[in-house]
């Protein structure tokens, strides 16, 4: 199996990335951010213990969503603003003993995204989330969440909340 570590957001906003990826047929995993990317972590569970540990370490912290950005013409997303969760991504992938990427983590909140086999207009994808997905200030991060693959080529699911702080 596969798994990768990241964060919920409030259900009402959610809500709305989720009416705003069925308007595109863009279906995937629940709208979320992501900590450690499925490539970084063993296909067993087996990173969980100290996952835990470093989650219990951690205080409790804010996350503000920002404006509307891009990765290119492909990848149309809510960016991030937390020094935190960049400290919380910095200490997972240490005490993990896993290797980061080659880029900057970026923490950010992806609205839509294309694929291969499903081209999206960026353009009309961006106006249509402007209109649709109102600004969100910021919340509380309480906990992170594992996400698994139960199968290859399927959506990821949540398998575990482990709770931020002591």
């Amino acid at each position: 199996m596969k798994y990768f570590i990241g964060i919920h957001i409030p259900k009402d906003y959610k809500h709305k990335i989720e009416l705003l990826r069925a308007e595109f047929r863009f279906f995937s995993t629940e709208p979320h951010i992501t900590i450690v990317p499925p490539p970084s972590l063993p296909d067993n569970d087996s990173f969980i213990k100290n996952t835990v540990e470093v989650c219990r370490k951690t205080e409790k912290f804010h996350i503000k969503l920002g404006s509307l950005e891009q990765f290119g013409r492909r990848v149309l997303y809510v960016s991030v603003d937390s020094p935190e969760l960049t400290a919380l991504y910095n200490n997972l992938f240490q005490s993990l003993g896993l290797k980061k990427e080659a880029r900057d983590y970026t923490p950010h909140l992806t609205v839509i995204k294309e694929r291969r086999n499903r081209k999206i207009d960026i353009d009309i994808a961006r106006k249509r989330t402007e209109v649709k997905l109102p600004e969100f200030s910021e919340y509380d991060l309480n906990s992170v969440t594992i996400y698994r693959q139960p199968k290859e080529r399927f959506i990821y699911v949540p398998y575990m909340q482990i709770p931020i702080g002591r």
